[in-house]
């Protein structure tokens, strides 16, 4: 009987596991080097998102729509802050004119 529920357990754990898309993880990897490349061409510095930030419980997954949410929440403050800190040294001011 025994066996039989560690057998049943093993399976649902693999089930449960979720599995690595390779071609997805190589399309992702290849797209965050085209982006470091061009922030390092553009003189900029590739920081990564500060997902400690959001405050979220630990040990709970995100969905993926919950992920590509807060991923975009954090893009648009990291932006909003660039241009903030741009604002302050004076470079749209001179970009302008």
């Amino acid at each position: 009987m025994i066996r039989r529920v560690n057998s049943r357990l093993g399976r649902l754990e693999g089930k449960l596991v979720p599995q690595i898309d390779l071609a997805s993880q190589r399309e992702l990897d290849i797209a965050r080097e085209r982006r470091r490349r061009r922030l390092e061409a553009n003189g900029e510095v590739d920081r990564p998102l500060d997902w400690a930030s959001l405050g979220l419980p630990p040990g709970k997954p995100l969905t993926d729509f919950k992920t590509a949410y807060y991923g975009r929440q954090l893009v648009w403050k990291r932006n909003r802050d660039r241009q903030e800190r741009a604002r302050r040294t004076g470079i749209l001011e001179a970009a302008r004119l």
